[in-house]
């Protein structure tokens, strides 16, 4: 096995795949498994969140085989992957216990205003479809093939797109098609002017968007989760709808503003050990819930809250109220921006998704016993690795993208902790 990429008396950090370095560490040597995976949804396009090792049954396999009897899995997912991961763990061999769900505030609606969408949109499909068809003919007329057609150009799979009925048709540009001209010694006279005529277009949206009447103007950039929100970027005009079709669904978005990520919690076999049994053997099987209590010191629930204002918030404030209501919760004191004690940036990177740290904190306390190990596979920029060290845990972490373990590496500093937190438990 290599050298660690960082090293101290609490924090180990691995640099590379999950599943080459899970195989090097031994058997039942960690107590609890806290992280937060790839959401495989391609979080601000990003490729390592669209790679499938959180569905990766061998992955989970590896953290079910280093983790103690008895020992708990707590991992993020997002609403509309989640089970797949959840499947993936149980394959595994992990036993669901539970779903926690962090509820926050300060999401952001990702959807799009159909409305909008109609009066931008432009169908041209009847007249590519008609460009398709002739250029079939006139393939089939030459004694051609898609092949041919692909071999002319060098790639592939573009003669199947400008020659098909489906869904997938598209119209050659005009210096593709003048090409396909010369080889195939086709007369285009007729259909030439449908060809140009597409192509100008490629691009442009539906008469209707320029037609709409302009009632606004929005400030800056931002974006607000009422009507204003799906206003296209670089555009800060409020526009009313043109088109009957546009006018019939206004108001209607593809999505609902998210407020909450699932956390699915799991646990390890005892064996042929009751609960108890295994607890005395190895020391993990239990949630510290006196370490972990609610807002108002009562029992701890599967639903942990979030808010984004500040704690003196005036008089009928909804999150005054939810403070005074539900008071059962643990409550989380969140900001619309993560701290920049906590979004570290390094070398120019920020990570993108970065969790609170003091969720992560209360995470890794109600799964680890004293003096136990936490393993993370996805260390991302080191939040859970802070959390377990602050918290007085040995930790374990992974990370495969070497900017994020720089990022990391900075974070669990033992001496950068301690000047901003103090002495470390």
């Amino acid at each position: 096995m290599t050298e660690p990429y960082y090293r101290d008396e609490q924090v180990t950090l691995h640099l590379g795949n999950s599943l080459d370095v899970l195989s090097t560490l031994p058997d039942a040597s960690v107590d609890a498994v806290v992280t937060d995976p790839p959401y495989e949804i391609g979080i601000a396009g990003q490729s390592w969140d669209r790679s499938g090792i959180a569905y990766s049954v061998p992955m989970w396999a590896e953290c079910l085989r280093v983790l103690k009897p008895g020992g708990h899995l707590l991992s993020f997912g997002a609403p509309k992957t989640y089970h797949r991961m959840v499947c993936a763990a149980e394959d595994a061999g992990f036993h669901v216990v539970d779903q926690l769900d962090w509820i926050y505030t300060h999401g952001k609606p990702k959807g799009s205003d159909l409305a909008r969408a109609i009066d931008r949109h432009r169908d041209d499909r009847e007249q590519v479809l008609q460009v398709t068809a002739w250029l079939a003919a006139a393939r089939d007329a030459a004694g051609w093939t898609n092949r041919c057609i692909d071999e002319l150009f060098g790639f592939s799979g573009m003669g199947g797109l400008w020659t098909t009925q489906g869904k997938a048709a598209i119209v050659p540009k005009l210096d593709q098609w003048g090409r396909l001209r010369e080889a195939l010694g086709f007369d285009d006279t007729e259909i030439l002017p449908t060809v140009t005529l597409l192509n100008g277009r490629k691009g442009s949206t539906g008469e209707a968007w320029e037609q709409r009447e302009v009632i606004g103007q929005r400030n800056g950039t931002k974006r607000d989760g009422g009507r204003l929100y799906g206003e296209f970027s670089g555009d800060n005009r409020i526009t009313a709808p043109h088109s009957e079709q546009a006018k019939r669904w206004e108001g209607w978005n593809t999505a609902l503003k998210p407020a909450h990520d699932p956390i699915l919690l799991a646990r390890k076999s005892t064996g042929y050990d009751s609960l108890v049994g295994g607890l005395l053997r190895h020391g993990v099987g239990g949630l510290n819930v006196a370490a972990c209590p609610a807002t108002g010191g009562g029992w701890p629930t599967n639903v942990l809250l979030g808010h984004d204002c500040p704690d003196l918030c005036e008089p009928g404030c909804p999150v005054r109220e939810m403070r005074q209501t539900a008071h059962s919760f643990p409550i989380f004191r969140l900001n619309s921006r993560t701290p920049a004690v906590e979004r570290i940036e390094v070398d120019g990177v920020r990570h993108e998704t970065p969790k609170p740290l003091d969720l992560m904190r209360w995470l890794v306390r109600l799964v680890t016993p004293p003096g136990g190990t936490v393993l993370d596979p996805f260390a991302g920029s080191g939040t859970t690795l802070e959390a377990a060290a602050l918290e007085g845990f040995n930790t374990i972490g992974i990370e495969r993208h070497e900017p994020y373990a720089r990022i990391a590496r900075v974070r669990v500093d033992q001496p950068r902790m301690q000047s901003l937190f103090g002495e470390i438990a």
